[in-house]
């Protein structure tokens, strides 16, 4: 199959990896990251410890990770930036949707790594069906990598982003208790009938 990519709706995922310091966890499988230009707006507009975090992680891997303007996102960002109210909501999956029916961010298939279980309702009422798209929540992201021995617990990695176990080193981003640990890993079937699949980087 075509070589996988990760799209993310919106920036949660960078949030729960980041809390721990651990972002590069997104590049253990070999796969590049396609930010569309408000998911990347959104994760970094704060100017948080957490958002230089995640900003300098962009910029520092950018033969994994590419941010892709959209009419959508760079119409929201600059109301942002001017202080224009904009009432629009999912802005972030809206501009998912517009790269990845434009082709913005290159033939899939795509993992749509998420954590908000609305996006299982959303994909079934819009045009992503469609498309080849792999879901999976960031809990199973960390099941997948530690069937393929990139991690010894992902349980205990996951309980860490929560905030439900004492960190090894001090922690200087905030936990993210809310975050569901859901097991969500629905592979994308293409004609031949065979699943998307990857291996970790060597």
């Amino acid at each position: 199959m075509r070589q996988t990519k990760i799209v993310l709706p919106d920036a949660s995922p960078l949030f729960s990896f980041a809390s721990i310091d651990a972002l590069d966890l997104l590049l253990k499988l070999d796969m590049p990251i396609k930010l569309t230009d408000y998911v990347a707006w959104e994760a970094t507009r704060s100017g948080s410890d957490t958002a230089q975090r995640i900003a300098r992680w962009i910029e520092n891997n950018p033969e994994m990770i590419e941010v892709v303007p959209t009419e959508t996102g760079a119409d929201r960002i600059r109301k942002e930036k001017a202080g224009i109210a904009d009432r629009r909501k999912d802005v972030g999956e809206d501009t998912v949707f517009e790269a990845i029916k434009n082709e913005y961010v290159g033939p899939g298939p795509y993992v749509f790594l998420f954590e908000d279980e609305k996006m299982l309702r959303q994909v079934g009422v819009t045009f992503f069906d469609k498309y080849p798209v792999h879901m999976m929540t960031t809990f199973a992201w960390l099941i997948a990598l530690e069937r393929r021995n990139v991690i010894p617990d992902a349980d205990a990695v996951f309980a860490d982003i929560r905030g439900l176990s004492a960190p090894l080193v001090p922690r200087d981003a905030p936990p993210r208790p809310g975050v569901r640990m859901t097991l969500i890993d629905r592979a994308h079937r293409d004609e031949q009938g065979e699943d998307t699949t990857w291996k970790p980087r060597r």
